[in-house]
C-alpha cells in the first residue's frame, strides 16, 4: 500500500498540533493532581494514538521510561476489549507491569476518541500514584505481589458513568485514598480533553479519520530511526 503524502507545511502543522493537543492534556493532569509525584515530579505522560493503538504524539514533558509504553498497553486493552465494545465516555484502566511501564506503582488509562459515531482515535496518559499498597519502596519489593494492588485491564468509566465497585476497591486497598483518587480523576480529565480538543483539530482541517495521518507519522519515525 502507497503511503499517502502530505506537504511538508501541513504535516508539520498537523505534527505541531497533535503535540499541543498532548501538553494541554498534560496542563490538565498537573492543574487537577492531588499528588506532588504528579505536581512536581513530572512523572506521568499523556499520548494520542490512532485507532490501532498506534503512538501519534506525546506531550513535551513525559519522562524517557514512559515513551512508547501507552500504545502498547493500549493495544492489550483491545485484546480485553475489542474496538466495536467501546462506548463514548468509557476509560479503561491496568498497573499490570508486564502490559504497562514496569511496576504496579504506574497506572495507565485510555480513553476513546469518537467523530461522528465513528471511533477515531485513544487518548490516555500514565501517572506514577502516590500509594497502591504493599511496600512504600517498590524497589525493596521481591515479588510484584508486594508492590500492592493488581488492577487487570477494567473498565473505570462506563459511557462517563464511574465503576464505584472498583473505586472501592482502590480506595480501601491505599493510604492516601484522598490522593489517589484525586489522581484517578486527573487522568480521567486529561482524557477528555485531549479527546475534545482532536475532534476539533479534526473538524477544522476536515479529517475523517487519522489513519493516513498516522501511517506517515509512524514512516517518518521509522525513518529517522533507523538513520539514527
Amino acid at each position: 500500500m502507497d503511503t499517502p503524502r502530505f506537504d511538508p507545511i501541513t504535516l508539520e502543522i498537523f505534527w505541531n498540533r497533535l503535540i499541543a493537543i498532548t501538553d494541554q492534556a498534560a496542563a490538565t493532569l498537573v492543574r487537577t493532581s492531588f499528588s506532588t509525584i504528579v505536581r512536581e515530579s513530572n512523572d506521568y505522560a499523556c499520548v494520542i494514538m490512532d485507532v490501532n493503538a498506534e503512538g501519534l504524539a506525546e506531550n513535551r514533558g513525559s519522562i524517557p521510561s514512559f515513551v512508547g509504553c501507552l500504545p502498547r498497553t493500549t493495544k492489550h486493552f483491545l485484546r480485553y476489549f475489542p474496538p466495536e465494545e467501546w462506548r463514548p465516555g468509557d476509560v479503561v484502566v491496568t498497573n499490570d507491569p508486564w502490559m504497562g511501564t514496569g511496576h504496579r506503582p504506574d497506572v495507565t488509562m485510555a480513553a476513546p476518541v469518537f467523530r461522528n459515531g465513528k471511533l477515531v482515535a485513544f487518548t490516555g496518559s500514565i501517572a506514577h500514584w502516590a500509594d497502591i499498597g504493599g511496600t512504600l519502596w517498590s524497589a525493596d519489593c521481591h515479588s510484584v505481589f508486594e508492590e500492592g494492588i493488581g488492577i487487570p485491564p477494567t473498565k473505570l468509566m462506563l459511557e462517563g458513568k464511574p465503576n464505584d465497585h472498583l473505586l472501592e476497591i482502590i480506595h480501601h486497598n491505599v493510604r492516601l485514598p484522598q490522593q489517589v483518587m484525586g489522581d484517578l480523576f486527573a487522568q480521567v480529565a486529561a482524557a477528555e480533553v485531549s479527546g475534545l480538543r482532536l475532534v476539533e483539530f479534526m473538524d477544522e482541517y476536515n479529517l475523517e479519520d487519522l489513519t493516513d495521518l498516522s501511517r506517515v507519522i509512524q514512516d517518518l519515525a521509522e525513518g529517522a530511526m533507523r538513520l539514527a
